[in-house]
This record gives structure tokens, sequence and C-alpha cells, in this order.
């Protein structure tokens, strides 16, 4: 088993603690994968960017990750990796911008449901 297959492998076996859907989207399927958010970090934790950005970075990162995530799964999420990186931008955005984000969300689509109708 190559290196990918060994990260999928743990990967699936870690999603059944997770009901092997995205905690978001509720998908089960997704071309570009699925990862584990950490809802938050301890000191010395393990953490994704301080592993190389290779096939056995990643595979060290989930080996490495693996006793964390069954000790403690409430520190995780499995998310499919489009859900994943939509939450980490809007994560970093402050309340003020995301109220208006959702405002202007809600009047552009109640604008675009008027034009439908015409």
């Amino acid at each position: 088993m190559n290196k990918a297959q060994q990260v999928k492998d743990i990967k699936t076996k870690l999603a059944k603690k997770f009901g092997s859907k995205c905690y978001l989207c509720k998908t089960a399927k997704t071309k570009r994968g699925f990862t584990f958010h950490h809802i938050w970090y301890m000191q010395n934790d393990v953490i994704h960017s301080h592993y190389p950005k290779n096939t056995s970075g990643t595979l060290e990162y989930y080996t490495d990750l693996t006793p964390l995530i069954r000790a403690n799964p409430k520190r995780f999420r499995f998310l499919c990796n489009p859900c994943h990186q939509s939450f980490e931008r809007l994560y970093r955005f402050g309340d003020k911008k995301i109220n208006a984000l959702m405002k202007e969300r809600k009047r552009t689509i109640k604008l675009r449901n008027q034009m439908k109708s015409k």
C-alpha cells in the first residue's frame, strides 16, 4: 500500500467515529476528499502546517493525529475539504463583517427572487 492509500485508509477508519459524512454539508463522497478540523488546539498540538507538504508529511501528520482523535473526538469535526476551506475562510472574519455578509446575502437572494418572478 502506497503512502496516499495509507492516508486514505487512516481517514476512512477515523471517519467512522463521525458517521463518515461531512459535519456541515452531510456529504459522504467528494472528489476533493475529507479532513479533520480542530475545534480547538492544545499546547504542542499536531498541526498540519508543521509537516512537510508532500505525501510523506501528510501520512506522518495523520499518523500523529490519529491517537488525538481517538482520545478526544469532541475536539474535531470531520469535514469535506470544500467545507473545511470555506469554514476556515469564514472563521477569519470578525462578527461585524460576518453580519454584513449575511445581510447582503439575504438582500441578494430577495432581489434575485424578485427578478425571477417578473
